[in-house]
């Protein structure tokens, strides 16, 4: 079977590329390929670590962007684009809620229509249909999600006892890191992340979080037919990025700060190539690891 390894920019995920690059070399593991789905709406610094990350390790990267088709008779393709043409310009959201419209936290399709459809169709065309088995970075300390396990997916745990405070300290002797607080990783923005988090990565990037919440209320994002505007209302309880931003406009940056707690994830659910709405992913950590 063909090894395909799913990255997401992540720190876990980054240390199984390394462990699985050094296993191919030394003769352990044999036809490994690496792909990253790339959704646009990453930190730059993630994708300044995936860059790293190519370099350092000497891999070969195969990157892919969602191709939406605006015939409702067909799903998401792919695009295969260069690692330079991947960055944070929104583009896959915005095909994305042309044609979809905005998902919201019980109907959370995003990672479907960016990553599972066109990562499968990606790697049926290149390897052949269960040809290949999926890599994904699941720790030995992650036992829910390890218990959870599917068929064609095989994960960090089964090669590397690391923890994600191992894998923190690994990073911390590595000539680069990702210099990211967990609530900024995964998609900055992320629908699944907690109000606090998301008021918190407001804060930060302000700059950011303008684009994104420009990207929701464009006048060409696909609203049901009972609507007439488009619903930026995509996080928990229907708030929009307003909604948030009003709700904590008396909350200190300072305790939004200390209520990040350094060694958990920060989302509900952590996008990989399984669907938004698996619960094989609730509750556990997002991009960073």
């Amino acid at each position: 079977m063909t090894n395909v390894v799913s990255f997401s920019g992540g720190r876990t995920s980054a240390y199984m590329v390394y462990l699985m690059e050094k296993m191919r070399r030394n003769g352990e593991m044999d036809d490994v390929h690496y792909v990253f789905m790339d959704t646009g709406a990453e930190h730059p610094k993630t994708y300044e670590f995936i860059k790293n990350c190519v370099d350092h390790f000497k891999i070969d990267l195969r990157c892919i962007r969602t191709d939406i088709s605006m015939d409702f008779g067909t799903g998401p393709k792919y695009t295969e684009i260069t690692l330079d043409e991947c960055g944070p310009d929104l583009q896959p959201w915005i095909d994305m809620t042309r044609k979809y419209g905005t998902p919201y936290t019980h109907g959370a399709f995003c990672t479907d229509r960016m990553k599972t459809a066109p990562y499968k169709k990606f790697c049926d065309d290149q390897f052949g249909k269960k040809s290949y088995v999926t890599w994904l970075g699941i720790r030995s300390d992650e036992t829910r999600r390890i218990n959870l396990a599917r068929e064609g997916y095989r994960y960090l745990a089964e090669i590397s006892p690391m923890t994600k405070i191992d894998i923190n300290g690994w990073w911390s002797e590595m000539p680069f890191d990702l210099d990211l607080p967990d609530y900024l990783g995964n998609c900055v923005f992320c629908l699944k992340k907690g109000d606090n988090k998301i008021a918190l990565a407001m804060r930060k990037e302000p700059e950011l979080a303008k684009q994104f919440n420009e990207m929701l209320s464009r006048e060409d994002v696909r609203t049901p037919d009972n609507k007439q505007e488009p619903n930026p209302n995509i996080y928990r309880n229907a708030f929009s990025m307003a909604d948030i931003e009003r709700v904590y406009a008396h909350v200190p940056t300072e305790y939004l700060d200390q209520r990040m707690k350094p060694n958990r994830g920060n989302c509900q659910e952590s996008c990989e190539v399984f669907g938004c709405t698996d619960d094989l992913f609730a509750d556990q950590g997002g991009s960073n690891d």
